[in-house]
């Protein structure tokens, strides 16, 4: 996350004085979990051809598991201030890791994790199945 602020005397203030401005670069280490929720799954999902051996599985959508778990002990903070600023304290640190959880959610969106965690889910099932002897087609509600 980059934030930029101009205070003087820890007051906002909206134009550049110089020595005022402060910007803030927060690294912040996250794990996000997304998977499809197989109790969501009920009787009327999944059709099985015994004669045939094949399986239709209609499937949940990916979701988010949890919020993402932000590794607090690995958060790195790195800050210019000017002149009268004073230097980052951990509290605006960590209420900053705090609406990182958005941006990390968005981000895990962005880069098709729920679209993975799909995949992956259709992969095991196929496979966990197909073992068994069956050909297995799923689909997403």
């Amino acid at each position: 996350m980059e934030q930029e602020d101009n205070k003087l005397f820890g007051k906002d203030i909206s134009i550049d004085v110089p020595g005022t401005k402060r910007e803030l670069l927060l690294v912040v280490p996250a794990s996000v979990i997304a998977g499809v929720d197989l109790k969501a799954v009920n009787s009327d999902d999944v059709k099985i051809d015994e004669k045939e051996r094949r399986m239709e599985i209609i499937l949940p959508h990916a979701e988010f598991i949890q919020n993402p778990a932000i590794q607090m002990n690995q958060v790195k903070t790195f800050s210019d201030e000017g002149l009268f600023r004073s230097e980052t304290k951990w509290d605006e640190g960590f209420n900053l890791a705090a609406e990182a959880q958005d941006e990390i959610l968005a981000e895990s969106k962005s880069i098709g994790l729920l679209q993975t965690a799909e995949k992956n889910a259709e992969k095991v099932l196929k496979e966990f199945f197909g073992n068994l002897g069956y050909t297995v087609e799923i689909t997403f509600k």
